[in-house]
């Protein structure tokens, strides 16, 4: 039996046209911009994470440096070695004269309106007022117990060394914070004010507040600023000496016992520096005791 029925062929979807096309592409293209962006984003975020935390670890050591107590500094003094003061206390006049101190760093300065020599007990003051940290008081204690040494006794000298974390550091030198003088013309006053660490060590005299504040400034100092500074020599309200009359880098990288053992020696630039300058005060202390003889 013929089939008159008629075989039906499955219908073809029409083809995209032109703007569908387009369109399509575009959309791809967006989807994959967009993909694009948020994997930077991602990149960025994380770069950024890690900034982050590199900030924040540098930011908390930076915190526990600040805040950390600063390692402790132990203060240094001892007894001199009877070497040391020997040689330091046996200096000839002679010798002293014969030196050529060479460039003063700060001259021992005659009191402009002074009036009678200060005396304690009866005897010509010499007050000194220092600290062990400073490094200018360390060069100048050498050439002060020279001088002293020409007029009295020592005992019970002390060396030490100026801070190490101040201008010339570690630089040697005596200690008069349990010293003891005797002398039959003069009364020796010091006073340490601090500790080669900088801890508060001996107190201020109201004496050794007075002189300071009415000669440890100008004229005697060359600005305000630089009043009340240490090292300070009185020598019986006549002479002031406002600071170390040599350089201390003369002293750098010597031992106490190095430099005591070169103070008798002319050509050594120690002697010239210390010698030279204990030949100073042993002149104003002359000087300033034939006054008070005169005037006795």
């Amino acid at each position: 039996m013929a089939n008159n029925r008629s075989r039906r062929t499955a219908a073809k979807p029409p083809a995209r046209t032109g703007p569908a096309r387009q369109r399509a592409r575009e959309r791809i293209a967006a989807e994959r911009a967009a993909s694009k962006r948020a994997e930077k984003r991602r990149r960025l975020l994380a770069a950024i994470g890690a900034v982050t935390a590199v900030l924040a670890i540098v930011a908390a050591l930076v915190t526990v440096k600040l805040t950390a107590s600063p390692p402790h500094l132990a203060a240094s003094e001892s007894a001199a070695p009877a070497t040391v003061v020997r040689q330091v206390t046996s200096v000839p006049v002679t010798l002293l004269t014969e030196v050529n101190p060479g460039q003063v760093a700060t001259p021992l300065q005659k009191v402009k309106t002074s009036g009678p020599p200060l005396t304690i007990d009866g005897k010509l003051a010499i007050v000194f007022v220092s600290e062990e940290s400073c490094p200018f008081c360390a060069a100048e204690r050498w050439p002060l117990a020279v001088a002293l040494s020409h007029f009295g006794t020592w005992n019970q000298l002390g060396i030490t060394k100026s801070s190490a974390t101040d201008i010339y550091p570690n630089t040697a030198t005596l200690s008069f914070r349990a010293a003891r003088y005797r002398s039959a013309e003069l009364t020796l006053q010091t006073t340490e004010l601090t500790d080669n660490v900088g801890h508060p060590l001996q107190p201020q005299t109201p004496l050794d507040a007075r002189l300071i504040g009415t000669y440890d400034v100008p004229p005697y100092v060359n600005s305000v600023d630089q009043s009340g500074a240490v090292p300070f020599l009185d020598i019986g309200n006549q002479y002031i000496l406002a600071g170390a009359q040599y350089d201390p880098q003369v002293l750098a990288g010597l031992s106490a016992a190095q430099i005591a053992s070169q103070l008798r020696d002319p050509a050594s630039p120690v002697a010239a520096a210390v010698d030279g300058a204990a030949q100073v005060i042993v002149a104003a202390i002359n000087q300033v005791l034939h006054i008070d003889a005169a005037g006795a």
